[in-house]
């Protein structure tokens, strides 16, 4: 059982041991019934010793250390009806009332568990335990087997309350499936959150062999069963509308770690139909679809198929990993705009803005582990790669281990970090497992091959073969690997070295000193099949060359790349980042190579400067993962120079009609900054102001209003700022002095970019006037789109796109 896992902590002896199944009965675990070819060492037998990976971990782990569990379990034995034991529990998503309540506790014990095989610091175990016997402890107080934290909120009599969490599941297994994207009964995405606390005591009973995790989860999952097995296969497949997590993953590793058929059954209860049935035949039904919703329920896809053999489910979720990979996502391994997948191939709209959820590369590499030991294939390592050192690394600050949200990819942007005391969201409980992990999958083995996918500074342990191997190197930044060996007897292997694609010219291996003239490549790997000795060497150099990987869709935006590593510009300071945007430049050249233009700066490894090709200036560029607490661009508009002449000819024209509205301009009120708001005398209802691509607004559900200066003597206009790619379609009025002016409109979705809107003031609304009161309004149950500026004008002008 254990070997089916990447992560999976090995424990031969507690393995061997039973388990009570849902009827009492002793049982054994079950194998799996789609061996993988290539079986990861487990997280316990690899050990970090230097490098930005450890560097990470250690943050992570200090993290945890910081962190009150009984703080985490506040609203858990509160809900229970036992008294908590802090004084107040976490915040943020993790709060009361109609949150994620509870998850963060689910991703902590999953995160404590795999940090404590990823370091064998007993102090993780502690908390392991120490979680289990309170979840314990709750849920023998729920009577049931259930354990949640969650209220819904519902409408009665006209008001809206919280109940109780378990009382609508309770409605939901009497027939009561009111659905939608995340919302089940009143309660923001319930399975999702019961999937946290499902997984973390799965990993506590995996990774630090309490056993009282599994017997808690089994009786967790009764619970479950209890309620969905009353509802038929249509109540089932409406209930699934709703965001749930990877319930299918538990319900598939329950069945694995107890052999109890009830769990294989139970299954399907999280078959979502709508997803798995098209994806199976290899039709791409995301556009639209919320990313972190569908990324762990292909997975837990993937483990049922593993598990059961059943081939639909496993064609769907192999689909499903491959067209994310290949048509979905940026140069870094992220995916998504404001968590929402887009066409196929069309990503050159949707760089900038909120791109890039953690959340989803998580989940996306815990995929690609997986797939890669069922075939292993390059392309499974090469994504890895990329998206651990480009993404993941990127997603935590090496100051003082925030973790982001978003980690956008486009043009001035900056990251999304959290609050670590507060925010609670879910990229912040996945961050707390994700930097656990990075030791999973950079090893795997099938008896007679060992493959090594990712160089990082480590130890791995090879048990059935004794080995002991001690990689050293200075990668990501560096270019040369060295491997160790340490063997009590000498062992015929082949040790399988992966190739990267990016290593250029220049790429060697050695073997004790002595070089490998033709270096045999076979599917990405250096297969090296030889009898190994006590204290063998090999040594690897893999060169690192400049490269520009353009979108699918517009060969001339482009990120740049050194080797593996994604490179961003450094563009200023995060609060000057409307400034950046602004003045943000392009590159002109002809040059047919990256490293014809762009140079490494002396004395700064990884840092490099682009020469004479920026317009108006050059940039300075570093890896990613290292470029912090900055606004940067990681996608570049370039061009030929003669393909320049004419954008520039456009750009001195976008420039005279610019000044040409400054110079008609009465009055410019800026929503979203506090003194301007005073300045024009801002009242409003149901609203808040909002930030987007550096630049302040201000958006409502209710109403807003400006006081604006007008020239009564002159034709008059009002000229608002939006921007082209709000979340969903925004329907509003603009009244002006009470008197209705317009009604605006504007679509999800389209190129985003700021632009300007001029209606026309009729002469009745502004005579004899010195100002006038512009109201935005919702309408139609909708919302007021952010409004990003408004001004008004002397008539005639030219309007201007907004920058």
């Amino acid at each position: 059982m254990c070997s089916l896992f990447p992560c999976c902590f090995r424990l031969p002896a507690l393995f061997a041991l039973s388990v009570v199944g849902a009827t009492g009965a002793e049982i054994a675990s079950v194998s799996s019934a789609v061996p993988f070819a290539a079986r990861p060492l487990p997280l316990a037998a690899v050990r970090l010793v230097g490098g930005p990976l450890k560097h990470a971990q250690d943050l992570d782990a200090a993290y945890l250390l910081r962190l009150e569990p009984d703080r985490m379990l506040y609203h858990l034995r509160l809900r229970a009806g036992l008294k908590p034991k802090a004084a107040e529990g976490y915040g943020g998503w993790d709060g009361g009332g109609r949150q994620l309540t509870g998850h963060i506790a689910g991703h902590y014990l999953s995160a404590v568990s795999l940090m404590f095989s990823a370091t064998g610091d007993a102090r993780f175990k502690a908390r392991a335990d120490y979680l289990v016997s309170e979840l314990k402890e709750v849920q023998d107080a729920q009577g049931d087997g259930y354990i949640g934290g969650l209220q819904a909120e519902v409408r009665r009599d006209g008001k809206k309350i919280l109940v109780e969490g378990k009382e609508r599941f309770e409605d939901l297994g009497r027939g009561v499936i009111e659905s939608s994207g995340f919302d089940l009964n009143g309660m923001w995405s319930p399975w999702y959150v019961q999937h946290k606390l499902y997984a973390g005591l799965r990993d506590a009973y995996r990774h630090t062999g309490n056993r009282t995790a599994l017997e808690v989860e089994v009786k967790f999952a009764g619970w479950a069963d209890t309620i969905l097995s009353k509802l038929n296969d249509e109540q089932i497949q409406k209930m699934l509308a709703t965001e749930f997590g990877a319930m299918n993953e538990i319900m598939g590793d329950l069945y694995a770690d107890t052999g109890d058929a009830r769990w294989r059954k139970a299954y399907r209860y999280f078959e979502h139909k709508a997803l798995v049935d098209p994806l199976a035949e290899r039709r791409d039904i995301l556009p639209g679809k919320h990313g972190n919703t569908q990324v762990p329920k292909l997975y837990g896809d993937l483990v049922h198929h593993l598990h059961t053999g059943e081939v639909k489910p496993g064609d769907a979720a192999k689909f499903f990993w491959d067209v994310v990979a290949r048509d979905h996502s940026f140069a870094t391994g992220g995916h998504g705009k404001d968590e929402y997948f887009g066409p196929p191939g069309e990503l050159n709209h949707r760089v900038d803005g909120r791109t890039a959820e953690t959340c989803n590369v998580y989940n996306m590499l815990k995929f690609a582990r997986t797939l890669f030991a069922l075939r292993p294939d390059a392309k499974y390592a090469e994504y890895h790669e990329r998206s651990l050192f480009n993404h993941i690394l990127a997603s935590i600050d090496p100051e003082d281990g925030r973790t982001c949200y978003m980690v956008p990819v486009g043009r001035g942007v900056t990251r999304e970090y959290q609050n670590m005391e507060n925010d609670f969201t879910c990229c912040v409980g996945s961050g707390m497992e994700s930097h656990a992990l990075h030791g999973d999958g950079l090893y795997y083995e099938n008896g007679e091959r060992l493959w090594v996918n990712l160089y990082a500074p480590s130890t791995a342990e090879w048990a059935a073969r004794g080995l002991r191997l001690t990689v050293e190197t200075d990668f990501p930044e560096g270019e040369a690997a060295t491997l160790r060996l340490s063997l009590a007897t000498a062992q015929s292997f082949t040790l399988a070295l992966r190739r990267p694609s990016w290593a250029g010219e220049g790429f060697a291996i050695t073997v004790n000193d002595a070089p490998i003239d033709a270096v045999p490549v076979r599917g990405g790997y250096v297969e090296l099949s030889r009898e190994w000795r006590d204290g063998d060497r090999v040594s690897l150099r893999l060169p690192k060359a400049l490269h520009a990987e353009p979108l699918p869709d517009n060969s001339r935006r482009v990120a740049l790349l050194w080797g593996p590593l994604v490179l961003a510009g450094d563009l200023g300071p995060e609060d000057k980042q409307a400034e950046a945007r602004a003045s943000l430049p392009v590159f002109v050249t002809d040059a047919p190579a990256v490293a014809d233009w762009l140079k490494p700066v002396a004395e700064r490894p990884g840092v490099f400067r682009t020469a004479g090709v920026g317009r108006e200036r050059d940039i300075e560029f570093t890896p990613f993962y290292r470029l912090h607490r900055r606004t940067y661009a990681i996608y570049w508009d370039t061009f030929g120079i003669a393909d320049w002449e004419l954008r520039s000819a456009e750009l001195a024209k976008e420039r005279e009609a610019q000044q040409k509205l400054e110079a008609a301009t009465v009055a410019f009120a800026q929503p979203g900054e506090m003194q301007p708001e005073r300045d024009f005398n801002h009242q409003g209802e149901e609203t808040r102001p909002d930030r987007v691509m550096g630049r302040p607004g201000r958006r409502g559900t209710g109403w807003f209003s400006f006081d604006l200066p007008v020239d009564s003597t002159q034709p008059a206009a009002l000229i608002v700022s939006y921007w082209s790619d709000e979340w969903r379609k925004r329907t509003f009025e603009i009244l002006v002095d009470g008197e209705r002016l317009a009604e605006q409109v504007i679509e999800k979705g389209g190129e985003p970019r700021f632009f300007d809107v001029r209606y026309p003031l009729p002469a009745g609304l502004v005579s004899g006037k010195a100002k006038v009161t512009v109201r935005f309004q919702a309408t139609q149950g909708n919302e007021i789109a952010a409004v990003f500026g408004l001004r008004t004008v002397r008539e005639p002008t030219v309007v201007a796109p907004s920058p």
